[in-house]
């Protein structure tokens, strides 16, 4: 039973008074009527107290339950009316659906009544047809008899006329001759008749003739000389008056040209152009005349008229000329133009170089620098750059960790080419460093996504050639890093060093996500400790633009930079980020000091392997210049790197014990490099493949005419490299399709 508040409250005084009563007669033996008092009150206190909470918890308790049952039907209730509203909203799509259903239902009740109807008319109009086919059929049989019938009266009158025609052409041939022949005797006659007519009073004519002229011939002979004479004065008299008129028109034109010229040329003047070149008075000085003739050859070789205003000598043995222009021409086309002929002007002139025009500020006056001779160089080429032989000596003593950044043509593949030689020549060194012991053998695996495609790509590393994908090589180079990490292979690893050589590496980056990339970088970081090296080649000198490769993964590498503008962009660009800007200023003007030399020199080579070449090289205080080798400086042993080959994969297999050879024996250092066949696999593998990571390369075909299994890919062929194929097969090609 639930207590109201009120009751609570009344059955709480009733017990606090019960209490109270009872603490007085319990306490009625006290004296003092306070103490009494206070032991009484004390009494009811715990009473009132626990009678309150007890009646307090029972309403609370039941006033949650009555809540929460009250919270449950609200929530049923609302379920109840979203219940209700979906199924209010399924009625009201129903209905509509079943509207459209009615409507559709009866547009199909129509159209059927429409199509039956049709259909009706259909049907009669067929009838009506077939009635008229029928009426129409005799007809037809009968004009088709007709036309039977009147065919074959054709052929007959046509036989018969063919017959009349051949009878009527020789009837009339014939009567055609016999009247020929009689109109050709009466045509005859008459005129022999005519004939002897004409004859009589021809011979009678030219007796009268004969006196006549006798008469007259010697008055004939008068007027013959008269009319001659006077015929010769007067064709004398009229090319004379010709001869005038012709020459009195050319006065006339000459006169009408030079007036349009000369309104051409106040036109011309109006408008504030030159019409001619205008030359400077210089006297004898020959920086005047360098000056003129400049002026002139532009007048004479591109129709530009220039005003040589002076000319400044430089305290570096150049001159600068000073030249104005019409208004009609932009200074930005004319600085073109004479930086695009600098060259011919230079050659023409005798000059050593054109070095640059420009507009100047101030005026509408264009300023050209001239070079009359070479510079002379400021110091000795062995204080510019170091030789060869020290660029070998000093890339030698380095990790195999190397970057080779060049222009287009630069030759970025023969430098590799060459170093590669050394490399295999020293043998890969332990650790990967220059203190570590020589491994037995060295291998070397390329990746080069413009092979078969580039015509400018040479075959000095078809040898080594195993990618024409970069993504591959990329995936190459993780499993062979993965497999030298195994501790299963770990005698491949301590006998073997592999080489990862990688052209187009900045676009192959460009392209690889972090996790596709991080193999690279992590043989970058620790390679030496499976004795892994890595070579790449790229175009870009701009360091923080290179996608892929960070500034710290390139500080990782040697960076060696091989043609004078990707130096020239590294050294302005980023060179203070790696050294003083003093080492830059004095990095910069051996760049301009080299260059000179190199040019100097290379004018009297005509071989181009044998031309003097530099590189850079990123040092550690300070970058390095190096005269790079000639391209023309290496030969490999191509019967010696097969056989490592198949050592190599012996040793991978299992079959070889820890004693093994020295490395690739090689040849002698004056002549390109032999090509050597890589086993190629473009799947995306590395040739060395066993152990379940990558696939052998026993599978590949042998010769088919000469049984030899130095073979390797080329393209959409395979290319036989036996050196005995001419001699076992002298008819066969060395190549055939795949």
């Amino acid at each position: 039973m639930k207590l109201s508040r009120s009751n609570r409250v009344v059955l709480s005084v009733a017990a606090g008074v019960v209490s109270l009563c009872t603490g007085t007669l319990l306490s009625a033996n006290f004296k003092n009527a306070g103490q009494t008092i206070t032991l009484a009150t004390l009494l009811s206190l715990p009473t009132v107290a626990a009678l309150h909470l007890v009646l307090d918890g029972k309403a609370t308790k039941r006033i949650n339950e009555a809540e929460s049952k009250v919270s449950n039907a609200q929530r049923k209730a609302k379920q109840a009316e979203l219940g209700l509203s979906d199924a209010i909203a399924n009625l009201e799509k129903k209905q509509a659906r079943l509207s459209e259903l009615s409507k559709k239902n009866s547009e199909l009740a129509n159209d059927l009544t429409s199509i039956s109807q049709v259909l009706e008319e259909v049907n009669l109009h067929r009838d009506r047809l077939l009635v008229y086919a029928n009426n129409v059929q005799p007809t037809i049989t009968q004009l088709q008899q007709e036309l039977r019938m009147a065919h074959e009266t054709v052929e007959t009158l046509q036989a018969e006329i063919e017959s009349l025609e051949d009878d009527f052409d020789q009837k009339v041939q014939d009567e055609a001759e016999e009247r020929f022949k009689a109109a050709k005797r009466e045509e005859i006659q008459r005129i022999f008749d005519e004939h002897d007519q004409i004859t009589c009073k021809a011979m009678e004519l030219f007796k009268r003739l004969q006196s006549w002229g006798q008469k007259v011939a010697v008055s004939h002979e008068q007027k013959r000389e008269l009319i001659t004479s006077l015929a010769s004065t007067y064709n004398s008299n009229l090319g004379q008056i010709n001869d005038s008129v012709e020459t009195e028109r050319g006065h006339y034109l000459e006169q009408i040209e030079l007036l349009n010229e000369k309104v051409g040329r106040l036109q011309h003047q109006l408008a504030g152009d030159w019409v001619e070149p205008v030359y400077g008075e210089f006297g004898f000085n020959p920086d005047g005349k360098i000056a003129n003739a400049l002026a002139n050859w532009i007048w004479v070789h591109r129709q530009i008229p220039l005003k040589v205003t002076g000319f400044e000598v430089g305290s570096d043995n150049t001159v600068t000329a000073g030249y104005s222009y019409s208004r009609s021409i932009a200074s930005e086309a004319l600085v073109r133009l004479i930086e695009d002929d600098s060259k011919q002007i230079a050659q023409n002139l005798g000059l050593y170089a054109v070095e640059g025009a420009r507009k100047l500020e101030i005026t509408e006056c264009l300023a050209v620098k001239i070079r009359k001779e070479r510079p002379a160089r400021k110091t000795d080429k062995g204080s510019l750059y170091r030789s060869k032989e020290e660029f070998i000596k000093y890339i030698l003593s380095l990790p195999l960790r190397l970057r080779i950044i060049g222009e287009p043509g630069s030759g970025k593949t023969p430098t590799v080419a060459v170093l590669l030689s050394h490399i295999l020549k020293r043998g890969f060194l332990e650790a990967n460093t220059p203190n570590g012991r020589k491994l037995a053998y060295t291998i070397v695996e390329l990746c080069n996504p413009l092979a078969g495609i580039s015509v400018k790509n040479g075959d000095e590393l078809d040898f080594c050639l195993c990618w024409n994908d970069g993504k591959k090589g990329f995936k190459g180079l993780t499993e062979e890093y993965r497999s030298r990490k195994n501790p299963a292979n770990a005698d491949y690893k301590n006998q073997v060093g592999y080489v990862w050589v990688a052209d187009e590496i900045d676009v192959t980056m460009a392209d690889l996500t972090k996790d596709e990339a991080k193999p690279f970088k992590d043989a970058l970081k620790d390679g030496g400790h499976v004795n892994l090296g890595v070579i790449v080649m790229g175009q870009s000198a701009n360091i923080s633009t290179s996608k892929g490769l960070s500034i710290d993964d390139q500080k990782m590498m040697t960076n060696i930079y091989i043609d004078p503008v990707s130096i020239r962009t590294f050294l302005t660009q980023y060179g203070e980020r790696f050294y003083s800007k003093k080492a830059v200023e004095k990095a910069l003007a051996t760049l301009g000091e080299i260059e000179l030399e190199i040019e100097e020199q290379n004018e009297i080579i005509c071989d181009t392997a044998r031309e003097f070449r530099m590189a850079m090289v990123t040092a550690n205080r300070s970058p390095i210049f190096y005269q790079l080798p000639y391209f023309d400086s290496v030969e490999i042993d191509t019967q010696a790197y097969l056989e490592t080959l198949e050592e190599v994969k012996d040793i991978r297999q299992g079959r070889k014990g820890q004693s093994v050879s020295a490395s690739v024996p090689h040849l002698s250092q004056d002549a390109y490099i032999t090509g050597i066949p890589g086993n190629t696999d473009t799947s995306g593998h590395s040739p060395m493949s066993v152990l379940g990571t990558r696939p052998d390369t026993s599978l590949k075909p042998a010769c088919p005419y000469c049984g030899s299994t130095q073979v390797r890919s080329k393209g959409d062929k395979w290319l036989c490299l036996n050196s005995e194929h001419l001699n076992v097969a002298p008819e066969q090609p060395k190549s055939w399709k795949k």
